[in-house]
């Protein structure tokens, strides 16, 4: 299906016609500027989407209210459940030194949104300085890489299925869970598709256990780095209780059944890497999780991986908020299609 779907996908973008130059300039003020994971020179961790710019720990999370990109700063209010200065006002200003992004959080506790706004910008003449009388921070944007079907450190692949339990908009030739059995083929057909909004759970002999790094990965079937279909993961040590990867859907467009994504916007869902390739998931990014600090799930003993289609019309929100956007709506192959999970640290 996916093949018949991008050959009309190359003919729709040459017999589309140009948009307007001024809509997309209107486009662009609508869209912050500096979206995107990061880390900074503290070692810690930034995701910033068009509403949100989540710094994690003590620092939590700031629910952005207005932003420009011309003059490079953003106004937002902190989050309720923020360790200091809850529901206070934040301002942001950023800036490029040397093709480099740095920001400032020149204001972090102020009273009102106008004060917030009012306040004087940090000096972008001095670097070392000019931010509240400390150095600018710099922010480094995290590259994620998937892993090749044929990596010597893949030592195991998913053994069984259980609970497979397909969507909607889909044929029964695609309704093949044993596909996802063994190694990935790396293929456009030798997958099982999920349907709109299904899932599938898979199973290993051995259970996969929180090493160094990755522990599994997850290969889906797309044929190039954009037209892709979104899954959420979830781990679980006894088959019933089950525990998501926090996810990140930071683009802003809805996209139609032939449209394209920006990987470089998507973390946490698997299917961001073309067949062939796994995106990998590390079980340390669960230890906050509720049920795995209550011990209801042990990430020293997965025995099952499941996959969960995303329904990619933007009725379904990420872990910040935002809404999910995936082709849509697309019909026979629909959502997410399993070509296999890798075990990369096994018990």
């Amino acid at each position: 299906m996916k093949v018949f779907l991008m050959i009309i996908f190359v003919f729709s973008i040459f017999s589309c016609d140009q948009s307007d130059s001024s809509d997309q300039s209107d486009e662009s003020d609508q869209i912050l500027k500096i979206i995107g994971k990061y880390s900074d020179s503290w070692g810690g961790a930034h995701i910033i989407s068009n509403t949100v710019w989540d710094q994690g720990g003590m620092m939590g999370r700031f629910n952005i209210i207005h932003f420009d990109n011309e003059s490079e700063f953003i106004i937002a209010q902190n989050d309720s459940n923020n360790e200091f200065s809850a529901d206070l006002w934040s301002r942001m200003d950023w800036t490029y030194s040397a093709s480099e992004l740095y920001f400032c959080q020149i204001v972090f506790d102020a009273e009102t949104e106008q004060a917030a706004l009012e306040a004087d910008s940090a000096d972008r003449e001095d670097m070392d300085g000019g931010c509240n009388g400390f150095g600018w921070t710099k922010l480094d944007e995290v590259v994620e890489e998937g892993i090749d079907k044929d990596d010597e450190r893949i030592v195991a692949w998913a053994s069984g299925y259980v609970d497979y339990m397909p969507g909607e908009a889909l044929d029964e030739e695609w309704k093949t869970p044993e596909n996802a059995i063994g190694k990935a083929s790396g293929t456009s057909t030798d997958v099982v598709s999920l349907g709109r909004g299904g899932s599938i759970t898979m199973t290993f002999d051995a259970p996969v256990k929180n090493g160094e790094g990755a522990d599994f990965a997850v290969f889906e079937n797309a044929l190039d780095e954009t037209f892709l279909e979104l899954g959420y993961v979830e781990v679980s040590s006894n088959g019933t209780d089950f525990a998501r990867f926090d996810n990140y859907y930071l683009g802003v467009e809805p996209l139609g059944p032939f449209d394209g994504h920006d990987a470089s916007l998507i973390w946490g869902f698997a299917g961001k890497f073309k067949q062939g390739i796994g995106t990998q998931f590390d079980l340390s990014d669960l230890l906050e999780h509720p049920l795995v600090v209550d011990g209801t799930v042990d990430v020293d003993e997965i025995t099952h991986i499941r996959i969960v289609d995303v329904v990619g019309d933007g009725s379904e929100l990420d872990t910040l908020g935002n809404p999910i956007y995936d082709p849509y709506p697309t019909t026979g192959s629909a959502g997410f299609d399993l070509d296999g999970i890798g075990v990369i640290n096994q018990k």
